[in-house]
């Protein structure tokens, strides 16, 4: 038998694994996986010893004389030379032979064998040395070189352990002849008295051995003699000459062999325990230890066998669990607990709800009985002590002529006489028919003996008990010959005769139906084929181990010869590198019969998946589940932890909850089973989320954790270091988390709520304040923007969403948040001042706590409020608010709550939000930073007012355009007076705030308004006056506990849905210094819906420069007929008037009212208003800004920019705009009242912004106010003014048309490129800077510059002339041609055009196609002049006409020259193109669009006039 563990300890069964593979590669070195086959499939010897041979051996403390040579047969020195079935030599490399003793060759009993394997199994754990250098595996890039290079043996060495074990116990079997001994060795001590009949009775003593009676074993095998000599006993010469003796007697197989017996005499520093003193023998203390590991393993395997029916008792399974974990103890896993800890949690648990009853069925691998195992070991034993170098020696030598002069010669020649004698007679046609005449005719040639044998598996019970009879061979019949004439080929390494010989004699096993035989010679087949370097393909080879098993399974019902042919098929496999056929056959042995083989082969075939040519990561997760699963069946608890464990690494993070369940409760369960019940909360945990489980199954997770977690409570003194971190259950949004302060104000994060603030911040504090200082920028709020400021006494509330993600209830008692109070650092003095507020202030609100419905824990600086119990239904989601009451000054920070699961476990969470991502730097920007978010963070000050605003009759929906009025209520909740309210508004265009005492906006004042651009958004809120008595002064403020009403206009700027977002700020009139301002945010939304849709233009008119007509086109968007009440005009040169001004009153009506669906067209004229004089828009009082239009403080503003000059706070002139009014009614709107005016205020600065912004983007918004003005000379708004008549409310409200411009458009900037370019700077990025500032302003895209004059011919439509009387008409024709440029000295050439002449550049269709009428001008046709800024100059011409008709007298090319230095560009635009000249010079060509029509009548007189010369030289004169 094989020896059973390679262990030093003296000990049996010893528990840690990597003493014995160290053992095993320090004196067997490692085995290949071809090595291992070829070493369960050796050459078996038998051993028979006398008597007085194993005294002689138990001198140097060997049990017996097998005991002294079992190791030396894996130790065969050098090769073995053995012959082919050709007669060929053939080298073997690492030839070994396996000694077992005559009497063990059979089979031991299988159900203790598979406990003794099981036990084992379960005593092994990894090798934390070899692990420790390995990655884990969760990828592939995970599967490393490094990890292919370590052995699996050591990685897995459990396996290899199981592995050796099995083929320890197997025994003779009649399929195959592999385990049959070749020969026995008959050992005699030479100083038996009769060597010679004690011999001869051994010998004859083997032919009616027990193992050989039952037939298929043939004793007629090789008999070898050995003589031990022990020098101290007899002379050399009366064993030599026994020896001789008895080589005449049996033959020349016979061998002396030397030991020594006594204590060896050495000097007193070489002296140790084990020597004495005798005859001088040379000893050298370097002789390995090699007998150790077998001679304990003997023992063991001894005892066990020899008590096997004493200790077949049942137990059940927490009496196992605690044998098991008891032997186990030294070498637990680095998870696994102490023993203090192993026995207490099944104590107090109920199993039966723990977990299911698979897992609590009774260890029947326990049975064992380890107390006995543990009993066997005995004081460490120095074996072969007293040998010395020449018996260990001798012993080789020994070894080796038994094999090369005696085993080996005696297998060739059986395999010559039986190749000869049988196979060669079998092979053609005649050997086969007489083979199978035999087989049907025969009597009992073949001694074919039906012998019910036991079929019984080492890891299955004995239930086969109906197995039929199976056919068994005798040992002299030509099958049983030629299986062992294979066998005996196979075990020389002449593995391509043995596969020739194995796959003739399947086919007389698969006739007979020998379905054993056949799946032997199948496996031996298959086997021989994988050793053969280059024979058979991989299908064919996977096909014969595949048709073995099935044959072992199914046919004979042996799945313990199954379990051997996928063992060495797997080794085989590996020797191949051929991974990825081995989880196949691995997987095909896995069944219900045995769980730890199912177990061991599906860890295995993971990690075949591990070394495939391309790793498979997720099969190797998947069977490593599988195996965790068989191994917790078969009750290997550690071994089931620690494939879960494997697979988790793979699974997680993958989103797959069903497995990730399945892993996380298996891992939690066998934690639990091991007592380490800090991993199995662990684990649990893991479970308490959301996932796809059903109820039932969750709830069963709920109630372990529960119970796991009272048992933990119970063991908490007792070395659980278990520290409980934030449960999954139930679930708290972190950014759901928000602080409601007393007058419901939220400080929740958002972004928009943050632009607000900050522009509120750097624009809103300017000027000065109540009390004529200037506005300072609040420290707290500039440094934090987030940060809740709250004063003593007020309470605030933390509202939070919680959610139960499972589908089961649970239950939240005595929730309660978690604050931190930071003290604020003030002096001693400032303290004594605020102490007596705050105390007086915390005694009213005490007053009020106490008598509310409200349980609080009270702290010394705030009251919590606590939360008894909260019921969570499945998937239920509840908003809490928990109530704090500031008592103290300074920071409260919101950490977290904290709360009890079901009453049991104690929780928390910390809140953890982030602020708005930064994005200000270029690190900012590459990588991914977060502010600090302090919303959870509240800043308590002294007493300060609480501000409180609402909203009354704010309408959900309005009309493009409607107007109405709304009341604001603003509140003080606060204790003190509040003083500088302040709103920022998000849509400012929306609103315009009146005073207390408006009522409506029909008063009139004189209009004189600012020309800067400034910020609308920003609006003080009138409040009451109060009146200080000691000072006598007064003051706008709120008094604590009073309410203000005021009226709010609201107007639809913009359809769609809006939130308007109002950010209030105030003060403390006591200027309290800690918190300077108080916001609030507040937010309301309207419907704005299409009401009417305008469209306006304007053309020039005929009747001069100075006048337009303005065209508007109306279309009633709604259903409802609407009512146009006035059209006003707001400018600071241009005024309307209406086209016809003797229309009937009946028909201005009739055009005002628009139906619905209905559109209608309106026009006016737009002339210049010639009483206001250049001079009127110009503030007197600054001197700075004395007789400069906005068309030249805005370019003189740029060039100061370009110049460098940072500070520009120069603000242009105030400027007076005409409102002219035109109704449609009796009643006149005064444009000028409130709040029509901030109506029209604020659009015209929202447009203005929004164009500026588009048309200069290389200028901040900030320094629009001193460069930019609000109006330009030439600007004009419109307002459309209308109501819903036959409404029920009287809706009306009024459109705008902002940003008509009736001069020539030009760029702002008009300084000069020379002028600037010579400007240096300090740094270069502020030179480029300006250079890039400079061609955005020079080369604006957005301005197209077009020629500056404008002209327009003026004369009758229709002329009446008499052509009989006089035959050319002569009609005057007025031109006139004006500069339009502000700062441009214009020259120009007029030339007039015949209407003979070709015309090429005329651009309007219309123009061309209407054929000319011939005329002719008289007199010059040409015009040159030159006109300064805004001049006019007008002149007349003579167009002479020859007959009726109508003509065009539009027929003109005029040409503008300008100097180039005069600005910095030209740009082509209008109604010309450019033209270049030479010298710098730049201009345009102008040609008419349009046709001016003259009719010209030829009107007879009714008397005719006499023709005297008088006339006739008058008409020539004008010639």
């Amino acid at each position: 038998m094989e020896p059973l563990s390679r262990s030093n300890s003296g000990s049996t069964l010893s528990r840690s694994t990597t003493p014995t593979i160290q053992t095993k590669q320090r004196y067997q070195g490692y085995r290949s996986p071809k090595d291992f086959v070829t070493r369960v499939l050796s050459p078996r010897v038998a051993v028979i010893s006398t008597q007085d041979a194993d005294q002689a051996c138990q001198t140097n403390n060997f049990p017996d004389f097998l005991s002294l040579i079992k190791p030396f047969g894996d130790r065969i020195e050098g090769r073995v030379t053995v012959q082919d079935s050709q007669g060929l030599p053939n080298p073997v490399e690492n030839f070994t032979i396996r000694f077992a003793h005559l009497t063990s060759l059979g089979q031991p009993d299988v159900h203790l064998t598979s406990q003794i394997i099981a036990e084992k199994v379960k005593s092994i754990r990894s090798n934390p040395n070899i692990l420790d250098d390995l990655p884990e595996i969760s990828k592939k890039t995970d599967v490393n070189e490094r990890y292919l290079a370590v052995n699996q043996d050591d990685i897995t060495p459990w396996y290899a352990e199981y592995r050796r074990l099995f083929f320890t116990f197997t025994g003779v079997t009649e399929h195959e002849t592999f385990d049959h001994p070749v020969a026995c060795i008959i050992a005699i001590s030479s100083s038996n008295p009769d060597p010679e009949n004690t011999l001869l009775q051994l010998y004859n003593d083997l032919t009616p051995a027990p193992i050989f009676e039952k037939g298929f074993m043939d004793p007629n095998i090789l008999k070898y003699c050995v003589l031990l000599h022990d020098n101290h006993k007899v002379t050399l010469e009366h064993s030599v000459a026994v020896l001789e003796k008895i080589k005449r007697t049996f033959g020349l197989n016979c061998h002396l062999l030397e030991i020594n017996s006594i204590p060896l005499t050495v000097s007193s520093e070489e002296h140790d325990l084990f020597s004495a003193q005798g005859s001088p023998v040379k000893i050298s203390n370097s002789i390995p230890d090699i007998w150790t590991p077998y001679i304990n393993e003997d023992k063991v395997l001894k005892e066990l066998l020899a008590n096997s029916t004493s200790r077949k008792t049942t137990s059940f399974e927490h009496h196992s669990r605690q044998s098991s974990l008891t032997s186990l103890s030294s070498y637990s896993l680095p998870l696994s607990p102490t023993m203090s800890t192993l026995n207490s949690p099944t104590t107090s648990l109920d199993e039966e709800m723990m977990f299911s009853k698979e897992n609590i069925v009774v260890d029947s691998q326990s049975t064992i009985g380890l107390s006995l195992v543990g009993d066997i070991g005995s004081p460490p034993v120095r074996y072969g002590q007293y040998l010395s170098e020449k018996d260990i020696t001798g012993v080789h030598t020994f070894v080796g002529i038994l094999v090369r002069q005696s085993i080996v010669p005696n297998m060739e020649r059986n395999v010559r006489h039986w190749n000869e004698q049988v196979a060669s007679s079998r092979r053609g046609i005649t050997g086969r028919l007489f083979s199978a005449s035999r087989r049907y005719f025969s009597t009992g040639i073949k001694s074919t003996t039906a012998v019910q044998q036991s079929t019984q598996s080492p890891y299955v019970s004995n239930t086969h008990t109906n197995n039929p009879a199976i056919q068994i061979y005798a040992h002299n019949t030509p099958e049983a010959q030629m299986r062992k004439l294979a066998d005996y080929a196979f075990m020389l390494r002449d593995y391509k005769f043995a596969y020739s010989v194995y796959d003739s004699v399947k086919k007389d096993f698969s006739a007979d139906k020998a379905w054993k035989y056949y799946a032997g010679a199948q496996e031996m087949i298959g086997i021989c084929l994988l050793m053969l370097p280059n024979l058979g393909n991989r299908t064919d080879t996977d096909h014969y181990f595949e048709q073995s098993v099935n044959a072992y399974l199914n046919r004979s019902k042996e799945t313990f010869y199954a379990t051997k042919v996928t063992l060495l098929y797997y080794e085989m496999l590996k020797f191949k590198n051929s991974y990825k056929d081995a989880p196949a056959a691995l997987v095909r042995m896995t069944g219900e019969d045995s769980e730890l083989r199912s177990a061991l082969f599906l860890e295995q075939a993971a990690l075949a998946f591990l070394r495939c040519a391309r790793p498979m990561v997720r099969k190797y997760a998947f069977h490593m589940v599988m195996a965790g699963h068989r191994y917790g069946k078969c009750n290997q608890r550690e071994h089931a932890y620690r494939c879960y464990l494997a697979a988790s690494k793979v699974f997680e993070n993958h989103s797959w909850s069903l497995v990730e369940d399945h892993i996380h409760f298996s891992l939690g369960r066998q934690s639990f089973y091991l007592g380490d019940l800090d991993t199995a909360l662990k684990y649990f945990l893991k479970l308490l989320r959301a996932s796809r489980q059903p109820a039932a199954q969750q709830s069963v997770y709920l109630q372990h954790f529960l119970m796991i977690y009272k048992q933990y409570i119970l063991n908490k003194d007792k070395g659980s270091n278990f520290e409980l971190q934030e449960l999954p259950i139930p679930t708290f949004d972190d950014y759901s988390v928000r602080v409601m302060l007393s007058n419901s104000q939220s400080n929740e994060y958002d972004e928009n709520w943050d632009i607000m603030e900050k522009e509120f911040l750097e624009e809103g504090f300017s000027g000065l304040d109540i009390y004529g200082k200037p506005r300072k920028k609040p420290s707290p709020l500039g440094s934090d923007l987030h940060q809740t400021v709250c004063a003593v006494g007020e309470p605030f509330f933390v509202q939070f969403n919680v959610h139960n993600p499972m589908h089961i209830q649970i239950n939240i008692n005595d929730l309660i948040l978690e604050c931190e109070h930071v003290p604020l650092e003030v002096s001693e003095e400032n303290l004594r001042n605020l102490s007596e507020e705050i105390d007086n202030e915390e005694s009213s609100q005490h007053d009020n706590i106490d008598n509310a419905d409200v349980k609080s824990i009270k702290f010394e600086a705030f009251d919590l409020e606590i939360l008894s119990e909260i019921s969570l239904p499945g998937l239920e989601t509840k908003a809490i608010s928990l109530r704090v009451l500031p008592k103290k000054q300074g920071t409260i920070k919101v950490l977290g709550l904290q709360y009890n699961l079901n009453s049991l476990i104690r929780g928390v969470k910390k809140f953890s939000r982030r602020g708005k991502r930064l994005n200000d730097t270029n690190d900012q920007r590459t990588s991914v930073v977060y502010t600090t978010d302090r919303s959870l963070d509240l800043m308590v000050t002294s007493p300060m007012p609480l501000l409180e605003v609402a909203f009354h009759s704010f309408p959900e929906v309005l009309f493009s355009g409607e107007v109405t009025q709304v009341v604001l209520e603003i509140n003080n909740k606060g204790q003190k007076g509040l003083t500088d309210l302040r709103v920022k508004i998000s849509h400012p265009s929306f609103f315009c705030i009146g005073n207390s005492a408006d009522s409506n906006y029909l008063t009139t004042e004189t209009l004189k308004t600012k020309n800067s651009v400034f910020n609308s958004s920003i609006k003080d809120i009138p409040l009451p006056q109060k009146e200080f008595i000691n000072s006598g002064s007064a003051c706008l403020s709120l008094a604590p506990g009073k309410t203000t009403l005021i009226p709010i206009w609201i107007r639809g700027d913009r359809i769609g849905k809006h939130m308007f977002r109002f950010l209030f700020t105030y003060e403390s009139e006591d200027n309290n210094m800690a918190m300077k301002y108080r916001s609030l945010r507040y937010f309301k939304t309207t419907q704005v819906l299409p009401s009417l849709k305008i469209n306006a233009f304007t053309r020039p008119s005929t009747r001069g420069l100075n006048e337009f007509i303005l065209g508007i086109e109306i279309e009633n968007l709604q259903n409802n007929e609407f009512q146009l009440c006035q059209l006003s005009s707001i400018s600071p040169s241009w005024i309307i008037s209406a086209v016809n001004n003797g229309s009937s009153s009946g028909d201005i009506v009739s055009k005002s009212l628009i139906a619905p669906r209905q559109t209608i067209f309106i026009y006016y004229r737009i002339n210049r208003n010639e009483k206001l004089s250049t001079n009127d828009n110009v503030d007197e009082n600054n001197s700075e800004s004395n007789d400069i239009t906005p068309e030249v403080f805005t370019s003189n503003a740029l060039e100061q920019l370009l110049m460098g000059e940072k500070n520009l706070r120069a603000e242009p002139s105030p400027i007076k705009l005409t409102i002219t009014n035109v109704p449609f009614k009796d009643r006149t709107i005064t444009s000028s009242a409130n709040p029509l005016q901030g109506f029209s205020m604020n659009s015209r600065v929202q447009w203005r912004s929004s164009t500026l912004i588009n048309q200069f983007p290389f200028i901040s918004p900030n320094k629009h106010r001193n460069i930019f003005t609000l109006y330009n000379t030439n600007d004009v708004d419109l307002a459309l003014y209308w109501n819903i008549p036959h409404s029920q409310s009287q809706r009306q409200g009024h459109h705008y048309i902002i940003g008509i411009n009736l001069g020539v458009q030009q760029n702002p900037f008009q300084g000069s490129n020379k002028s600037l370019g010579h400007n240096r700077a300090l740094f270069e990025a502020t030179v480029r800077e300006r250079t890039l500032l400079l061609n955005s302003l020079s080369k604006n895209k957005n301005f197209k510059d077009d020629s500056p004059l404008k002209l327009v011919i003026q004369c009758a439509d229709i002329y009446k002339h008499d052509f009989e009387f006089q035959s050319f008409c002569i009609v005057p024709v007025t031109i006139s041609i004006k500069n339009c440029s502000w700062n441009k000295r214009i020259g120009f050439t007029l030339e007039m055009i015949s209407s003979d002449q070709n015309e090429t550049n005329r651009s309007n269709a219309l123009h061309k196609a209407i054929t000319p009428m011939i005329f002719h001008w008289i007199g010059s046709t040409f015009k040159y002049a030159t006109l300064s800024a805004n001049e006019e100059q007008t002149f007349v011409v003579k167009a002479c006409f020859i007959r009726s008709g109508v003509y065009d007298i539009n027929r003109w090319r005029l040409t503008v020259n300008y100097n180039q230095s005069a600005t910095d560009n030209s740009v082509n635009g209008g109604l010309g193109r450019r033209n270049e000249s030479v010298g710098g010079m730049k201009g345009y060509v102008q040609m008419p669009n349009t046709p001016h029509l003259l009719t010209i009548i030829n009107e007879k007189s009714s008397e005719k006039e006499p023709i005297n010369e008088e006339k006739i030289v008058k008409y020539i004169d004008i010639l």
